[in-house]
């Protein structure tokens, strides 16, 4: 009975991986397609509708994105653990409401956020705040519950024990928190701004209602283009960003230590 539940058990790992990775398959093989249309002829595969990547056309909505995505991983991540420093470690007042507020933003849809970010501006007289401003300040609320609780989590693993040890030795509080604290809850800051990064990176729901003429972001460029044109080039594009977002995980988990929050421990 143990290897028939074991067998389905891979065999439904297997079934849900291949599922997931086809489609990504179809559009890598879809980019080197040698015409304008779709076709899937390996021995006549080019590399040409990549060098359209570099048109302004595709190159500054992706620098835009990386620029928007760079500031609210910074914002996020900054503001994401002083929220978890004041909830898990000093235990302000209030901590369990202040907690349940930060991460009230996850229980509402992306598009009703919009909706209201762009009625809050209109209100207020802010219209001119729509464009890259409003969509990094839309992105820090929607990425900041991911980062806080990531940081809060790795300051409940923390082992309070390194850091009485270390108020015994004389350290102050500052020397604690830079030498002890800090270091051992790097796996999950980092991880949380690397999920805020990507959030923000690849965000269309929240975004669609806040980008303006001339200042819109990758993913926005890539819906408006599809619904005009669907070719190679459309292919490219989901593949470079793919390849872009795995070189940042790769970087922040040599940095420090991503898949170490995974497992519950710090690197």
């Amino acid at each position: 009975m143990s290897h028939v539940l074991t067998f389905l058990f891979w065999l439904a790992i297997v079934l849900v991986l291949t599922f997931i990775t086809l489609p990504l398959l179809v559009v890598v093989a879809a980019s080197f397609s040698p015409t304008s249309a779709v076709t899937f002829v390996p021995w006549e595969w080019t590399f040409d509708w990549y060098g359209d990547l570099l048109a302004d056309r595709w190159l500054q909505p992706f620098l835009l994105s990386v620029k928007i995505a760079t500031l609210v991983a910074i914002i996020s991540g900054v503001l994401g653990v002083l929220a978890a420093y004041a909830i898990v470690y000093e235990r302000v007042p209030g901590s369990d409401a202040l907690m349940a507020g930060l991460l009230s933003p996850l229980s509402v849809p992306q598009i009703v956020k919009g909706v209201a970010i762009v009625l809050f501006l209109s209100i207020i007289g802010l219209q001119g705040f729509l464009g890259t401003p409003a969509l990094i300040a839309a992105h820090v609320v929607l990425a900041l519950p991911f980062v806080t609780r990531m940081a809060a989590t790795s300051l409940a693993n923390f082992d309070g024990n390194l850091d009485r040890a270390a108020q015994s030795l004389g350290a102050s509080k500052r020397q604690r928190l830079q030498h002890i604290v800090l270091p051992m809850i790097k796996p999950g800051v980092l991880s949380g701004v690397t999920l805020a990064f990507i959030i923000s990176f690849n965000n269309i729901p929240l975004s669609v209602f806040l980008v303006r003429p001339g200042d819109t972001t990758l993913p926005i460029t890539v819906i408006n283009y599809l619904e005009y044109s669907l070719d190679p080039v459309m292919a490219a594009v989901n593949v470079a960003s793919m390849a872009f977002i795995l070189t940042v995980i790769f970087l922040f988990e040599k940095i420090g230590g991503f898949s170490a929050q995974l497992h519950g421990g710090s690197k």
